[in-house]
């Protein structure tokens, strides 16, 4: 639901939307598209000349347009596509038939217009180039790069003979999962990213996977292989106690923590000592690769740094009652308890929600750069504040109001 419009005023004007120099309105990269907005001026004019001929009796001069049957019918066929696709995704990847098919509806109509060849390839010519100055501006193929991908290995990483010695299942916890290096590692070896996947006690649709896919490795090697987080290096290129124990916590939802006496050592990496818009000192590239830790299963019955919470499920009930879109209930399972409170996470709407024991409740929406406050717990539960469900901050209104 990402890019599904939330209001009649939004989808209606998604074509126009389309147009902005803002990221998230179609697909995740700012990508403006002004055809659609040619598309809907040049239909404006074309029908305003023909109700103008039509009252005149069809008197106004002018060079005889082309049939436009074929044109109008191709229009017709754009604007019903818009309606199943807002009504299921609005994401523009599902939409290339309606993305392939508005170029030569702009061009058909250019044609309708009763004016001179000169001025209707005038008209063509402008839009194009507009266009595509609004794409090189943007450069949509080369957003997403983090490192150039010039000579294969694409991305590097000094595993040595040791790692690969025998099979072993690795788990990654980045936003970023680096499976690319899968290949290398030895041919038995297993692959899963936890940043997204449900822990296997949440209750939520999946867990069963995840359950089944970690309890098969109990058995075997476990290894963390996580990119090194800048700054959070000991002076042998280790993770220091701080990041250590922010990655215990991550693990703690799936049983798994670090091997006592901790067992991890430094890769090195030139594709991350490549990222940074080439702005690291010769001392930050030499610290620049991935941890490769030893994971042990920790049983059902060892408590843990966050696991599962239920102090305050009565709030998130609440949250959830007041915007079941974007709260829905039971969200991706039981909270998680965190150093000073408890998070529910919605991960199909992209939501998260923070319940403090201070009695503090926020939500966050993925891209949204801060947390919205709602106000106190009691007064969540006894309704007295609420989510204005409308404005959701980072995700609702159009581009242009959309608050961050």
């Amino acid at each position: 639901m990402r890019f599904q419009p939330d209001t009649w005023a939004e989808m209606v004007l998604r074509p126009i939307a389309m147009a902005a120099a803002d990221a998230n309105v179609y697909v995740e990269i700012m990508a403006p598209d002004f055809r659609f907005v040619f598309a809907l001026a040049l239909s404006v004019a074309v029908l305003a000349i023909l109700l103008l001929r039509r009252k005149q009796g069809d008197a106004a001069g002018g060079p005889a347009s082309p049939r436009p049957r074929a044109v109008l019918v191709l229009l017709a066929a754009l604007a019903l596509a818009f309606v199943p696709w807002l009504a299921t995704t609005g994401n523009g990847r599902y939409f290339l038939v309606g993305l392939l098919m508005v170029g030569p509806v702009c061009v058909g109509l250019a044609c309708l217009l009763p004016v001179t060849k000169a001025m209707r390839l005038a008209i063509v010519a402008g839009m194009v180039l507009l266009q595509a100055f609004a794409v090189q501006q943007s450069a949509p193929l080369r957003a997403w790069e983090l490192a150039a991908w010039a000579e294969p290995p694409y991305v590097h990483v000094d595993l040595g003979t040791e790692v690969n010695a025998a099979p072993a299942t690795y788990v990654t916890l980045s936003a970023i999962s680096y499976s690319a290096i899968a290949p290398k590692l030895h041919p038995q070896s297993r692959w899963i990213s936890l940043h997204n996947a449900p822990p296997p006690d949440s209750g939520a649709h999946d867990a069963s996977r995840t359950a089944a896919f970690l309890a098969s490795a109990e058995k075997g090697r476990i290894v963390l292989l996580a990119p090194v987080v800048a700054g959070s290096l000991t002076a042998d290129r280790l993770p220091n106690a701080d990041v250590a124990k922010a990655m215990e916590g991550q693990l703690a939802p799936y049983r798994l923590a670090f091997a006592q006496p901790q067992s991890c050592r430094f890769l090195a990496s030139r594709t991350l000592a490549q990222m940074g818009l080439g702005e690291k000192t010769e001392e930050q590239r030499a610290r620049s690769g991935f941890w490769l830790c030893e994971l042990v299963r920790v049983a059902p019955g060892v408590p843990a740094e966050g696991s599962r919470g239920r102090r305050h499920d009565d709030v998130f009930k609440a949250l959830e009652l007041q915007c079941p879109r974007f709260f829905p209930a039971g969200g991706d399972g039981a909270s998680l308890a965190i150093r000073s409170g408890e998070m529910r996470s919605y991960h199909r709407a992209e939501m998260k929600a923070y319940v403090y024991d201070t009695g503090e409740v926020y939500y966050k929406y993925h891209r949204a750069l801060n947390a919205e406050r709602v106000g106190l717990a009691p007064d969540v539960v006894a309704g007295r504040s609420r989510i204005d469900c409308d404005n959701i901050r980072g995700r609702s209104g159009l581009p242009w109001n959309r608050g961050f």
